[in-house]
């Protein structure tokens, strides 16, 4: 259950400008130290009507009171109360006492300071040599472990404290014991103070929340040359899967139908496929624009022993030259970096490291984008005309 608490004793900026509620945002469970302490105006008073209806708040009258103010009159707690304005408000917040003195002597600064604990400790309302003296006191006593501040007026104080937060996995993540070292993806979720780490997945099951996906679609009228369609897509993506000879998947991310001069693109909306999707509609709409070339240019055949050496070239200049073996024989090139091998099938493109997966997946990017850079196209992605 959320809970506000309003304690009413004098809260000021370093400035000496008084806080008002325009500096307040209702976020959640918090404490406000709020003045005048008597709660006749001001901070305390406005903090107090908006708040005393609900049952979850409450107040602590920490300072002396003097009779007919509204801070005398709530300790009796009464079923309402009047606010400035006249209005009659019913009183279910709850209304506590504390005698916090403001003026201590060594004694009870040191008792009070033994029972909080407290990492830091800031000395004001006082003069300097006397704070100084208490100061030099109080860090004797606690040999250094405290932090004692003493900051003049109107002097910003910047105070660092270190939390620690515990989120419990849940769900799928749970069911596979954690290893040292080990990355988890998941989504944290906090929920009545609570911190849970889940699967997307398993949103449904644990929360009321829910996963969706925003399916984007976009149709372009294209009625430029065919042709020249087909070779600007040829140049923009690395890698084409053909469903039949008018479907295709770009990036492997989003599907292409090319129909009755309409190019429609569909795709799943995330950064990355967003950004490819742009390039495609621009690629698409500067070919509408363009007049039918009589010849556009072939795409070379790859060439397996030039590729095998771009490989061997860029595999050294990345892991250095006594990464990889200076001549190859077969389709088989392993990559030794800090004692991990991961092994490139040149004919499959496959890679595979057992030791180190963020090394495979490097290699992998490399060796498949050096391929796309290479090799053409096989199959065609649009019918020429005739």
């Amino acid at each position: 259950m959320e809970r506000c608490a309003l304690a009413c004793i004098s809260l000021t900026r370093s400035c000496g400008e008084q806080l008002g509620i325009d500096h307040f945002e209702d976020i959640g469970p918090c404490v406000i130290m709020a003045s005048p302490g008597m709660m006749q105006s001001g901070l305390s008073r406005e903090l107090f009507e908006c708040w005393c209806t609900d049952p979850k708040n409450g107040v602590i009258i920490a300072g002396y009171c003097v009779e007919g103010t509204l801070a005398k009159t709530i300790l009796s707690e009464p079923e309402e109360i009047t606010s400035m304005s006249g209005q009659k408000l019913p009183l279910k917040m709850s209304v506590d006492y504390i005698s916090f003195s403001a003026h201590t002597d060594y004694q009870q600064t040191s008792e009070f300071i033994n029972i909080l604990k407290p990492p830091h400790v800031v000395l004001v309302h006082g003069e300097q040599n006397e704070m100084s003296r208490l100061k030099a006191a109080l860090q004797r006593e606690h040999r250094g472990a405290l932090a004692i501040h003493t900051p003049r007026n109107t002097q910003v104080l910047s105070l660092s404290f270190r939390g620690d937060k515990t989120a419990k996995v849940m769900g799928s993540l749970a069911m596979t014991a954690p290893e040292p070292g080990a990355e988890l993806h998941g989504i944290l979720v906090k929920r009545n103070f609570n911190y849970h780490i889940l699967a997307p997945e398993d949103l449904n099951k644990y929360t009321e929340l829910t996963q969706t996906e925003v399916t984007q679609r976009q149709s372009l009228h294209y009625g430029g040359s065919l042709p020249l369609l087909r070779h600007v897509l040829l140049q923009l993506c690395p890698r084409v899967e053909f469903s039949s000879e008018t479907k295709c998947r770009l990036y492997g991310c989003i599907d292409c139908t090319i129909e009755n001069s309409v190019v429609t693109l569909e795709w799943v909306a995330q950064p990355v496929t967003d950004m490819y999707a742009d390039a495609l509609v621009a690629g698409i709409l500067s070919a509408s624009l363009q007049p039918a070339p009589k010849h556009l240019p072939l795409a070379p055949k790859l060439d397996r022993m030039h590729f095998k050496e771009c490989v061997l070239e860029m595999l050294q200049e990345m892991f250095g030259e006594e990464a990889v073996p200076k001549m190859l024989k077969g389709d088989k090139l392993p990559v030794t970096v800090n004692g991990a091998t991961a092994v490139v099938d040149l004919a499959t493109l496959e890679v595979k490291c057992p030791e180190d997966d963020t090394l495979e997946k490097m290699v992998h990017t490399a060796v498949t984008n050096l391929y796309g850079a290479l090799a053409p196209m096989k199959a065609p992605l649009l019918p020429t005309s005739s």
